[in-house]
């Protein structure tokens, strides 16, 4: 019986080849499973090639809408923001000279506006039964439901220090790893792993038995198992997942 699996990007930072090839490892990897793509925001700026970025992300999913899911980074936020006027400096400042000169213009505004229409649509999180994905993370002790956009956005303390539960197990990018991988804990997974700088680009898999991922598909098509994230994992899965469900 085919699995169903998900297939989960961090930060792309305009690294437009690494997202191509990753997205290509990870269609050779599903095989004849069922998948969706969630990418976890921040695709534009600081790299040299957001148009294309964009231009592939909106392709994708108007070939399989209900199977591609992209969601809003704080960059996709501070470009909406510096396209309406406000506070265009902090956007500059943060990467978003580079995104300028990938579109050819010279102010947010003037960046194409069936691209400015997608970054004003993308949704804020996506969850499953025993998931939530976010760009930046959430705030301890508040129910998932109940997040603020700017939590969700621009978090890091005191998300990353948080070793309790959240109800689910938070999938989330946004702040750099220090190791240039994805830095797997009990209670979340950070994907930002600084591909724009030259680390890769990962993918975290996914399937509905676990809560934890399954592997990483790198964007040299590298695919590592993922160890397990508690005790429980460990003893059903052994102490390293297999790389590729069936």
């Amino acid at each position: 019986m085919a699995a169903v699996l998900t297939y989960v990007i961090g930060d792309i930072h305009g690294s437009y080849t690494k997202l191509a090839n990753l997205v290509r490892h990870c269609r050779d990897h599903r095989d004849n499973n069922h998948a969706r793509l969630i990418f976890l925001g921040d695709y534009v700026d600081r790299g040299k090639r957001s148009r294309e970025v964009v231009d592939l992300l909106i392709e994708l999913q108007g070939v399989a809408p209900g199977e591609v899911v992209c969601l809003r980074g704080n960059h996709e936020d501070m470009l909406l923001n510096a396209a309406d006027r406000q506070d265009e400096a902090m956007w500059l400042y943060n990467g978003g000279d580079a995104t300028l000169e990938s579109y050819g213009v010279e102010r947010a505004a003037d960046i194409p506006d069936d691209h400015l229409a997608w970054f004003a649509s993308l949704p804020i999180s996506e969850s499953e039964e025993r998931r939530f994905f976010v760009h930046a993370g959430i705030m301890p002790g508040i129910p998932l439901g109940e997040q603020s956009n700017e939590a969700m956005l621009w978090i890091r303390e005191p998300f990353l220090s948080d070793e309790s539960d959240h109800g689910r197990y938070i999938v989330h990018g946004h702040t750099p790893t220090e190791t240039g991988q994805p830095d797997i804990r009990h209670n979340r997974l950070n994907l930002d792993t600084l591909a724009w700088r030259g680390h890769p680009l990962f993918a975290a898999v996914f399937e509905e038995r676990r809560v934890g991922p399954l592997a990483f598909i790198a964007d040299d098509g590298t695919i590592a198992a993922a160890p397990p994230i508690n005790a429980r994992e460990r003893e059903l899965y052994g102490s390293g997942m297999r790389a590729r469900a069936r």
